[in-house]
């Protein structure tokens, strides 16, 4: 029964609450107003108006004691109630059940805590001291609204009108001739090639890899473990000979089984000699061709080859059309795997500069053109060729798209360096956002190529007057339906992030100061998608694209309220970082729409519009780069083959690593590019081979009847019980949460004075220190890769008895009626506490309703402004308080959308005493940065 502290006395649990309430003793009445105080209220700053009712607030908010701000007073640490629950009645996980996943959890918590350790010591680090800013210095504060305010909105609306129908089934229109990716007529074929068509690539290899002695799944090799071995010495680690009763004894014999009982399904490479400039160079390469029947034939990629153009639209009526795929683009309609290794000489055996630069385009020239010489006449006459699941079409290889940085797309072009590689436009008016330009002309451009073999002044000169270098036959001259200048795609690694991005970074440098750019940098909030840059950014040396990716994360909060020199308005710089992010973060969209496309133009005319900041700065004087031009060609080459993902060079950058890198790796370093190509077959029949082994143990699978099961991990939620926690209105805060799920039709008074009478079973709660965010795959089985997660974790200290600071991630949380796009339904919150009940105590609380497994116990940001701020287009949020107390509640953790970063006001100088581990606590003011990636700036904009 319960006592009360006032007055000593024991009570029923009904008569305890009447007795509070209605009690005139002194002790007894403070004990009831503190109990008020845990009555919830909106997170909503300026008001002093009741909470709304259930039926109209979805979740429930409740007042915490601020008990950091008085450090006399100990924490009234929440461990439950006194009704002798023992621990059993949390249900534990089973130890067996859950040891691989609490060793993967604790692994995961440690290496957080190390990485946690080493930032919090950095927190320590010397700062330069800060410069007094005088009366002159002020700038015009960002949070003023201006004259475009109207604008904003109507930039968001229109924004999120031309989203919505990406979210939405497409309607899809086929390709009017029927013949179009139709199967091939094998009347005229032999028997052979006939019975082979219709059988799978994995069939066809099956009787190529298995003989009368050999026929097990693992054939070639002789037991599982023989095989898993071979894959891993040949993928995953350097050979090392362990007696494992396996069937070879060293790499050599490996090397053999691979070479003569694997068949290859990749054609082998051929060495070929070129001479260019008096000088012979080894090419290796493989038939183009070969190439393409194998990537075509692949059993893997049968389920997604698509044989003929579509269009696609966002309604019935055809009024918007979407460009997704190759296939969905104009291109096709109107109309990878390593190929070859060329020789990397820099001819330095000619002197002359020019002369050397003309050889080496030549030399490029005459290895590629001997690389796609076998697709002119099936690129004209048409080819046999068979997909990975044994239809038989005809096909027609062309070169579509050619993927470069502005360098190579140069060298394959023949332009100058400082003109654009697809239009013609001058030089001198790259930076301009309107002038028109027109394609280079193929034909006067062929015209002139064809003048090579005749008088070399004429010829010299008919190529500068079609503004191209005078290359000798290069590659594209006799390729079919190929206009090399149409084929050059946008670059989003080269172009924007070394592009314009590590431009826009080195301009703010030169506007602001480095130390107050550094100190902002240091004192950002944690979050998982954001990296805090503990010694700033301007000490960054050979920033990597990925680097620059990180930095624009976070760019525009940081240059918010640094002053400019001489009292400059820094409005225009905003608005033009904010329009370049904007074109950024729009042209990476995986499907647009016209109406996208649009948004696409507008946020790079936005940019063009208030550049000119830079050179009133003294920073530029022109914009005309090659880089900034080429943004006026996205859309266009989006609405002919696709998205940008679909010709992205950060694919081809990470496969130099494996087929370049690694190769040369594995060799003595001596003629290593024969080394490395037997290398790279012999690492390619393994994988095959792997995936021949994976297709073959399915298909024993279903033989037996065994129906597929999956068990997904408890990898979103890591398993922790060392910790406890400083809640200390979660009894409260939870007996509320109760009363709201059991009797949603109360009014707000009455279920305050429910919340009272409500008394917890347990004395404990099973916690988690970390909300992850997986993907899911196709089959909707979980992935492992997380691309989110919230961490909620009390102080403690690393295994270097370094301490680390408390860690309380912001989160984006669903009120209930929050959508895909925009804030509407959604509030900001600060997860303080993310818990499970048992079933017992669920039972008891809830009787047979429906209850999460997983709560959250949050303190909340006021709501958000119908508007963002009109510059820099980002919400501003404060703390929610009532009557001196943060606002808090219980909420699902499904409610929990995701994570949010919130960028402090830190005003024209960032408070030295902040640091990334108590800004939150610290601060006052915050912008919700909208830039941490895609999904937040699709639903923050």
């Amino acid at each position: 029964m319960p006592t009360c502290d006032g007055c000593q006395h024991l009570f029923t649990k009904n008569g305890y609450s009447r007795h509070l309430a209605q009690s005139k003793n002194p002790a007894c009445i403070i004990i009831y107003d503190q109990m008020q105080n845990y009555v919830p209220s909106a997170p909503n700053l300026h008001s002093e108006s009741r909470p709304p009712s259930p039926t109209t607030a979805k979740v429930s908010e409740v007042e915490l004691d601020n008990f950091d701000s008085d450090e006399n007073s100990p924490p009234n640490i929440f461990e439950g109630d006194y009704f002798n629950t023992s621990a059993e009645d949390l249900e534990w996980p089973e130890d067996d059940a859950e040891e691989d996943v609490e060793r993967d959890g604790l692994e995961s918590e440690e290496e957080d805590m190390e990485a946690e350790g080493a930032v919090a010591e950095q927190e320590q680090d010397w700062e330069p001291p800060v410069a007094e800013q005088t009366i002159e210095d002020q700038n015009l504060p960002m949070d003023e609204e201006t004259s475009d305010t109207h604008g904003t909105d109507q930039n968001r609306a229109r924004q999120h009108d031309a989203e919505a129908p990406l979210f939405q089934r497409p309607h899809i229109v086929k390709f009017p001739l029927r013949n179009a990716g139709a199967t091939q007529d094998l009347e005229d074929s032999d028997s052979d090639s006939h019975e082979e068509c219709h059988q799978s690539g994995y069939r066809r290899y099956h009787q190529q890899v298995s003989s009368a002695e050999e026929d097990g799944i693992w054939a070639p090799f002789t037991s599982q473990i023989d095989y898993e071995v071979a894959h891993w010495a040949k993928t995953l680690r350097p050979w090392v000979c362990e007696k494992l009763g396996l069937s070879y004894k060293n790499s050599r014999e490996l090397n053999k089984i691979i070479d003569t009982k694997i068949p290859a399904r990749r054609p082998r490479f051929q060495r070929k000699e070129i001479l260019v400039a008096g000088e012979a160079f080894d090419v290796y390469c493989r038939d183009i061709i070969d190439c393409v029947k194998a990537l075509y034939g692949d059993p893997e990629f049968a389920p997604y080859l698509v044989f003929v153009p579509e269009r696609h639209y966002t309604d019935q009526d055809e009024t918007q059309r979407l460009y997704h795929d190759l296939h969905t683009g104009k291109w096709w309609w109107n109309t990878q795997i390593l190929l070859a290794y060329l020789p990397t000489t820099k001819l330095e055996h000619i002197t002359n500069k020019s002369a050397r630069h003309r050889s080496l385009a030549n030399l490029f020239h005459a290895c590629m053109r001997h690389v796609v010489e076998p697709l002119v006449e099936p690129g004209i006459n048409g080819m046999a060729i068979m997909s990975g699941d044994g239809a038989l079409r005809r096909g027609h290889p062309l070169v579509a798209c050619y993927i470069g940085d502005y360098p190579e797309q140069l060298l394959v072009t023949g332009i100058k360096t400082g003109e654009c590689p697809k239009c013609d436009i001058p030089s001198d008016e790259l930076g301009s956002k309107d002038l028109p330009f027109h394609t280079r002309n193929l034909g006067d451009i062929l015209d002139a190529l064809a003048l090579v073999d005749e008088d070399p002044y004429e010829f010299t000169k008919a190529c500068h007057s079609a503004g191209i270098k005078p290359l000798y036959h290069p590659f594209w001259e006799d390729l079919p339906h190929c206009n090399i200048f149409h084929a050059i795609t946008p670059d989003i690694l080269h172009q924007l992030y070394q592009g314009l991005v590590k431009h826009l970074i080195s301009w703010i440098k030169s506007a602001f100061s480095d130390a107050e750019i550094d100190a902002q940098c240091k004192h950002l909030p944690p979050n998982h998608n954001v990296r805090v840059f503990m010694k700033g950014i301007s000490i960054l040396s050979r920033v990597s694209g990925t680097e620059h990716e990180q930095i624009c994360r976070f760019l525009l909060g940081i240059i918010i309220d640094i002053g400019l020199p001489n009292g400059a308005s820094p409005l225009q710089l905003v608005r033009a970082v904010r329009g370049l992010l904007d074109f950024l973060y729009l042209s990476r969209y995986p499907c647009h729409s016209q109406r996208t496309l649009d948004l696409l133009d507008d946020v790079l005319n936005r940019f063009h519009d208030n550049k000119s900041i830079f050179v009133d700065l003294g920073i530029r004087s022109s914009f005309n780069l090659p880089k900034l031009h080429s943004f006026r060609h996205y859309v266009t080459m989006i609405q002919h083959f696709g998205t940008t993902d679909n010709y992205n060079t950060e694919y081809t950058e990470w496969l130099h690593i494996d087929l370049a890198k690694d190769a040369y790796h594995a060799t003595n370093h001596k003629d290593e590019y024969m080394q490395m190509t037997l290398w790279l077959e012999r690492r390619e029949k393994i994988l095959w081979h792997h995936q021949f082994i994976q297709w073959r143990c399915s298909l024993a699978s279903s033989n037996q009847q065994q129906p597929f099961s999956y068990s997904p991990p408890h990898v979103d939620l890591l398993y922790s019980r060392q910790y406890k926690y400083g809640a200390v209105h979660f009894r409260a805060a939870l007996a509320r949460f109760v009363v709201q799920v059991t009797e949603p039709d109360l009014t707000s008074r009455q279920l305050e004075d429910m919340a009272v009478d409500v008394i917890l079973p347990f004395q404990s709660v099973a916690m988690f220190h970390k909300i992850c965010y997986n993907i899911i795959n196709d089959d909707r089985t979980p992935n492992n890769l997380t691309v989110d997660s919230i961490h909620a974790r009390p102080a403690r200290h690393d295994c270097h008895c370094r301490n680390v600071p408390a860690r309380f991630d912001t989160a984006l949380v669903n009120l209930g009626n929050g959508g895909p796009l925009g804030v509407e339904g959604y509030c900001v919150a600060q997860v303080w506490v993310v818990f499970s009940l048992s079933a017992k105590a669920k039972i008891a609380m809830f009787r047979n309703l429906n209850v999460p497994d997983h709560l959250a116990y949050v303190k909340w940001f006021t709501p958000f402004a119908s508007r963002p701020q009109a510059n820099h287009g980002m919400y501003k949020v404060l703390r929610a308080f009532r009557d001196g107390e943060r606002q808090a509640s219980i909420v699902p953790v499904c409610n929990i959308r995701r994570s949010i970063h919130l960028m402090p006001k830190f005003g024209p100088v960032a408070p030295r005493e902040w640091t990334t581990s108590n800004v939150l606590d610290r601060c006052s003011t915050f912008f919700i940065n909208t830039f941490t990636d895609r999904d937040a700036y699709v639903t923050l904009f």
